[in-house]
């Protein structure tokens, strides 16, 4: 009785595996047998006829909300001005004030932590930039420090007294990594500005 139940069992399993595949992927072919052409090469353009669709017509015209391009003044007129620094998110002067007062007090790790924290709040900021090369080169980690400065100096354009800093921060961290020519060379950079 067991074995035929189990011969039952083995038939009934074969069985569904003798149909057809519930998993297979249906294809349709929606080829025309009348007409057999041969596919164009990869690549090359076809052209499309166009087919009657919708066409979209605005109502009115669509509104300019600001000014797309700024007009530069003439040579004669106006000398082009430094672009003016921002006003700072009062998050991220808080998290400056209170890593400052943290390198005061010597706890440069938790400086460190809240400087990291102000570049993610504000990471166009060149004075967050300043003050964590700054720290870092004070833990001693110059190639990170050098690294920060160098990104502050890429925030800074167009802001010379912030540019003169980063570029003597610059100086001072190579100067202490011991490279007394790439510090020479920074403070060249700090001394154009």
């Amino acid at each position: 009785m067991k074995k035929i139940a189990s011969a039952l069992a083995v038939s009934v399993v074969l069985a569904g595996c003798a149909g057809p595949n519930p998993y297979r992927t249906p294809v349709e072919d929606r080829s025309d047998s009348r007409s057999v052409s041969t596919p164009p090469p990869p690549g090359s353009v076809q052209p499309v006829d166009p087919s009657p669709g919708v066409t979209v017509q605005p109502i009115d015209e669509v509104p300019v909300f600001r000014q797309q391009r700024e007009e530069l003044p003439d040579a004669g007129s106006e000398a082009i001005q430094a672009p003016t620094q921002q006003p700072r998110n009062a998050a991220v002067v808080a998290l400056l004030d209170s890593a400052q007062q943290n390198t005061s007090g010597g706890d440069l790790r938790s400086a460190q932590n809240q400087l990291e924290r102000a570049l993610r709040i504000s990471p166009r900021d060149p004075q967050v930039y300043y003050q964590l090369a700054d720290v870092q080169r004070r833990l001693g980690q110059f190639l990170q420090a050098e690294q920060v400065a160098l990104k502050g100096v890429n925030v800074a354009g167009g802001q010379p007294a912030e540019l003169r800093r980063l570029w003597s921060l610059i100086a001072l961290i190579r100067s202490d990594a011991g490279d007394s020519a790439g510090a020479r060379e920074a403070q060249q950079k700090a001394s154009r500005y």
